[in-house]
């Protein structure tokens, strides 16, 4: 990993004599890969100390997270997963991995996902946010507003975990957000 800076340097460099070398030639230049959407999804219900608990989250916003991916992709859509752990709780530490996967994978977009349990509402919230990414500085991105958000909440009992179908639920909330992302103008 420490090597990282040298071996982009080395590919930028060859990308430049490439270019060089195909401008001297009259080649056309390379068509630029389509701007992907970093698909992330992290969950929020960490419970110190058990295990299983956790493990049944991390399970319900991973299949979440792959059947959204799934969806955009089969629509043609490029994509980048993500997901982190509910143990992942350092928001700043989860941001800066966020955004250094997205800058590697040049991804304009964060279509974030996760299922999650409000206590207090006695709530299951199922949500997909989607924020565009845009440039600060020379190589720096940061986090837009959100453009798009469609969430579904669900009375949480001691069965909605074991009764949710995220992959499921991940397949239509993408699908909501594809025919919503047509039917916008200026979507990034």
């Amino acid at each position: 990993m420490r090597y990282a800076p040298m071996a982009r340097a080395r590919r930028a460099a060859v990308g430049l004599l490439m270019s060089t070398l195909g401008a001297i030639l009259g080649l056309p230049a390379p068509a630029a890969a389509a701007p992907c959407a970093l698909v992330f999804g992290h969950g929020r219900n960490a419970s110190a100390g058990d295990a299983a608990a956790n493990e049944l989250w991390n399970g319900v916003n991973l299949r979440f997270n792959a059947q959204v991916a799934a969806s955009l992709q089969a629509a043609g859509q490029a994509v980048q997963p993500l997901v982190l752990s509910v143990t992942a709780t350092d928001l700043g530490a989860n941001a800066r991995a966020l955004l250094f996967e997205a800058s590697r994978q040049g991804c304009n977009r964060v279509v974030e996902t996760t299922v999650f349990a409000d206590a207090a509402a006695q709530t299951l919230v199922a949500r997909l946010r989607v924020y565009p990414l845009l440039a600060q500085g020379a190589a720096t991105l940061r986090i837009g507003e959100p453009v798009y958000t469609n969430q579904r909440d669900f009375e949480f009992t001691e069965t909605t975990l074991e009764r949710i179908r995220p992959a499921v639920l991940g397949d239509e909330m993408a699908r909501e957000y594809l025919a919503q992302r047509g039917s916008m103008d200026a979507e990034p």
